[in-house]
């Protein structure tokens, strides 16, 4: 008998060390919805693909009534040259970006886009995006150049994706507008930074960037890499802190972007630069829900169409019991028109546009999402477009991660 139970023992403890594999995640557990595929990605080959898709409606208010929806693919592939050349702490990056649908902002009236996808004035265009390697040098270092966005690197947060609206989605868009200084996904241009992160809490950045009057023009499709003589260049630094408050995680940053290129002003000059100085602040209050807030300022009233921009913001995971998942998301703008830009431009008095958001990403799976959210603009435009009433925006966003 004790010779029975010792085999039987004997056999269970085998077959749990040497047994067959556990069963593999059923689709609807995945991450990426296609799953990952091991043997590529062992050999230093991790291809990647997202599908999004927003549909939004103006119900109320703006110039007049519409509704649309917009697609957007991103496909790519991340390279990990020590794997496959055996280049130590050496990573490369390749994708493009398709997007179709018009959206709705001529619609509104705003001065931000109430759908952060859209196929631009064609209703469809195809990028080539990211085209970068990056060198880690002495685990502190890294140098990156190549087809590149700022807003891989600068003046960002993963926070700001949860809006449909361009007021906090990407980068700090009063920086992107009439005589921009930066671009962004899915646009890139030549660029390169260096990165310095001495410790976990405190990170330097400094980068150039290729710019000039109308990136989204002129390199509009990502395959024309010249370099023209009317560019210039963005130089671009940011010191990060990320230090815990009240033991819990939290995020500061303090940036500027100084712009070198020849800026038609409002009042008929030229400028030689702009010069934006912008922050952030974030932190986890309680379990799960952050706050955050940013700003930007260019002290230029000639050059820059909004000088100041002040956003705030509020992410809670798992507010709703049983949906641990979901996220629970609000979002205030206030973006300040430039008076110089009302006087010669639109000649007429200008004042600021306030965008509220309040949104609900559901998790439907790991890598599936669909997200309600409403939209109320006050004073579309800042009085840039006329007097225009408060506009209400209803929207959903559906996301997959294959």
């Amino acid at each position: 008998m004790k010779i029975r139970i010792t085999i039987a023992v004997v056999a269970a403890t085998w077959g749990l060390a040497f047994g067959e594999e556990p069963a593999p995640e059923s689709w609807y557990e995945r991450a990426r919805l296609l799953g990952t595929h091991d043997t590529l990605e062992q050999a230093g080959i991790s291809p990647f693909l997202y599908f999004d898709s927003i549909a939004a409606e103006s119900v109320d208010g703006g110039r007049e009534a519409a509704r649309n929806f917009t697609v957007q693919t991103y496909a790519g592939v991340d390279l990990d040259l020590e794997k496959i050349l055996n280049w130590n702490d050496t990573t490369v990056k390749l994708s493009m970006v398709d997007r179709e649908g018009l959206g709705i902002s001529k619609d509104v009236g705003g001065i931000y886009d109430p759908m952060t996808i859209n196929g631009g004035a064609d209703g469809q265009v195809t990028w080539l995006y990211q085209a970068w390697i990056e060198k880690v040098i002495c685990d502190d270092w890294a140098i990156k150049v190549g087809r590149t966005s700022m807003d891989e690197d600068f003046a960002e947060s993963g926070l700001n994706r949860y809006s449909l609206s361009t007021s906090i989605n990407g980068p700090i868009r009063s920086m992107m507008l009439q005589n921009p200084q930066i671009y962004s996904f899915p646009l890139a241009l030549w660029g390169g930074r260096v990165k310095y992160t001495p410790n976990d809490e405190h990170q330097f950045q400094l980068g150039a960037y290729q710019i000039n009057d109308n990136p989204f023009g002129t390199h509009l499709k990502g395959t024309d890499w010249s370099i023209n003589s009317g560019d210039g260049v963005t130089i671009m630094a940011q010191y990060d802190w990320t230090p815990q408050v009240f033991e819990r995680p939290s995020r500061f940053y303090v940036g500027l972007a100084d712009s070198i290129y020849d800026v038609n002003d409002f009042d008929g000059g030229i400028s030689s630069n702009m010069l934006t100085f912008y922050g952030r602040a974030e932190v986890e209050v309680i379990d799960d829900l952050k706050l955050f807030t940013f700003a930007s300022y260019n002290y230029k009233d000639e050059s820059a169409k909004i000088p100041l921009q002040i956003s705030a913001g509020a992410n809670w995971k798992g507010l709703i019991p049983c949906r641990e998942n979901d996220h629970t998301v609000a979002f205030a703008t206030y973006g300040k028109v430039s008076d110089v830009y009302g006087e010669f431009v639109t000649q007429g008095p200008v004042n600021e546009e306030f965008v509220f958001e309040l949104g609900h990403r559901i998790q439907l799976i790991p890598s599936t999402y669909v997200q309600p959210a409403v939209q109320y603009i006050v004073n579309p435009g800042g009085g840039t477009n006329g007097n225009i009433d408060d506009a209400v925006v209803i929207g959903a966003w559906f996301g997959v991660t294959f």
